[in-house]
C-alpha cells in the first residue's frame, strides 16, 4: 500500500468517526510518519516514555502490561483500522505501563503525540476530532468492562471470536486466556464443550 493510500484509509476512519469531511484532515500529510514493524517489535516499551500514538494501517498488535514476576496480562488487540498508543501515558508523560508488541509485520501511521496536542490546543476543528477519539476509546473500554463482570468466559469467547476471527492464527492459547481473564486449562475446556455442541449438532 502506498504512502497517500495509508494516509486517506486513516482520514476515512475520522471522518466515519467524528463527520469530519476528509479534505479538511490534509495537514496529516505533513504530521504524520508512516512506520514499518516486523513480529515482535515493540511499538511501546514500558519503562519509557511514550511519543506516538498510532493508526494501524496493516498488521495487528498487542497491549499487555507485565508484573514483577514477569507474567504478562494482555490488555487489548489491535488490527487493521484501529488506533493504538497508550492514551494514559500519552496523557501524563511519564514512563509507560503497558507494552505494545506487534503480532505479525506491520505498518502503522504514527503521529507524534505532542505536536498533535499543540493541533488540538490551537485548533477547534482538532478538538472536535480529539473529542470523538476519546469518546471511542472510552466506549471501547467500558464495553470490555462491562463484558468481564457480567457475562460468562464462554460467552466473552464467542464473542472475541467475531470481533477478531483471525486471533487464534496470530498467537498462542495462553495470550487469547489471558486476554479473556481465565486460565489456559479454562479456555481449552471451553474449546472442547464448543467441539462437542457442533458434534451433536
Amino acid at each position: 500500500m502506498q504512502h497517500m493510500e495509508i494516509l486517506e484509509e486513516l482520514k476515512k476512519v475520522l471522518h466515519d468517526l467524528s463527520g469530519t469531511p476528509t479534505e479538511s484532515l490534509s495537514i496529516l500529510d505533513d504530521l504524520c510518519l508512516i512506520k514499518q514493524y516486523k513480529k515482535r517489535d515493540l511499538f511501546l516499551t514500558s519503562g519509557k516514555t511514550p511519543i506516538y500514538s498510532g493508526f494501524v494501517a496493516e498488521g495487528a498488535f498487542r497491549e499487555y502490561y507485565t508484573d514483577k514476576n514477569g507474567r504478562e496480562y494482555n490488555k487489548a488487540f489491535c488490527f487493521k483500522g484501529d488506533f493504538t498508543g497508550s492514551y494514559y501515558d500519552l496523557h501524563l508523560q511519564k514512563p509507560s505501563l503497558v507494552n505494545i508488541e506487534a503480532l505479525t509485520d506491520s505498518t502503522v501511521v504514527v503521529i507524534d503525540h505532542k505536536k498533535y496536542q499543540q493541533l488540538v490546543g490551537s485548533d477547534a476543528f482538532w478538538f472536535r476530532v480529539s473529542h470523538a477519539l476519546t469518546h471511542n476509546l472510552l466506549m471501547k473500554k467500558f464495553e470490555k468492562e462491562y463484558e468481564l463482570l457480567t457475562l460468562e468466559a464462554a460467552e466473552r469467547y464467542e464473542l472475541m471470536q467475531k470481533r477478531y476471527p483471525e486471533l487464534e492464527q496470530l498467537v498462542p492459547s495462553y495470550h487469547i486466556a489471558s486476554y479473556l481473564g481465565i486460565t489456559p486449562i479454562s479456555l481449552s475446556r471451553i474449546r472442547a464443550q464448543r467441539r462437542n455442541k457442533f458434534l451433536i449438532i
